[in-house]
């Protein structure tokens, strides 16, 4: 059954609002196995709460559209699961007021083909609370189970010698005038792809150089994003030349755009 995209701003607001009640690190784990090969890493519960709470872990698939918009699905329903390579132990647990514990996360990637590609998924860590629910109809009681929004953990896999990695850097304009730039980005290949891009700008008149600090982002194949980019609040008057940098691999060359820009 899918799940929709607001689980992840539910995510992102758990980790805010619960932050003294439920805690888990770290959000991500990325391997990096070749094929036939195992690897394991491990997640730190922290339950912050003044009583005994218990906790679930389950596997989901997750999708994003090209425009980034992210859906996450039962395991095993999409191209890229993991649902047959990873085991969670334990995947069901309780831990006392104030009580942490690590769980394992175990990838096992089958050889040949198979195994050299990249796969992803999300773990969902769910607090379960347990309840009397009213039967108003018979007045009878019965046990209920409850279970909270979740904290995501994304696990992802891709063997350290997989290259198909390739990104496309466009669309380089102002969205907001002497202050933001945006520029295109777009995963082409088959490889989520950890990659910064940053300006340099050129002053025309005296040939200075400056590098602005670089925006870090992940991006998963067929995805397109916009990264916004700010201009320094003191640039002089003048003309200049502004390149866009894409930086998504040590493996492949940086990429770039340009725009002229004058300074008034």
């Amino acid at each position: 059954m899918k799940k929709t995209v607001l689980l992840i701003v539910l995510m992102s607001l758990m980790q805010m609002l619960w932050a003294q009640k439920f805690e888990v690190a770290p959000t991500r784990l990325d391997f990096e196995m070749e094929p036939g090969q195992n690897g394991q890493m491990m997640v730190n519960i922290v339950n912050h709460a003044d009583t005994k709470k218990s906790y679930t872990v389950t596997l989901n698939d997750f999708v994003v559209d090209s425009v980034g918009n992210m859906d996450y699905l039962d395991a095993g329903t999409t191209r890229k699961t993991l649902n047959d390579w990873v085991t969670v132990t334990p995947n069901f647990f309780e831990l006392q007021a104030n009580e942490s514990r690590k769980i394992s996360v175990t990838l096992r990637v089958p050889g040949g083909p198979e195994g050299n590609a990249s796969r992803w998924g999300m773990l969902f860590i769910q607090e379960v609370a347990e309840q009397n629910t009213i039967i108003a109809a018979d007045k009878n009681t019965k046990a209920g189970v409850t279970v909270n929004p979740a904290i995501g953990v994304y696990v992802l896999q891709a063997p350290a010698s997989y290259q198909n990695e390739a990104a496309e850097i466009s669309n380089f304009r102002f969205i907001e005038d002497d202050v933001k730039l945006g520029v295109d980005i777009k995963n082409t290949g088959d490889k989520i792809l950890n990659a910064k891009v940053y300006l340099i700008i050129s002053n025309l008149l005296t040939a200075e150089e400056k590098t602005m600090e670089p925006v870090n982002f992940t991006i998963v194949p067929g995805v397109k994003k916009t990264i916004e980019l700010l201009l320094p609040g003191d640039m002089a008057k003048g003309e200049y030349t502004i390149t866009g940098v894409l930086d998504y691999s040590p493996n492949k060359d940086l990429e770039g755009v340009i725009i002229d820009y004058k300074r008034d």
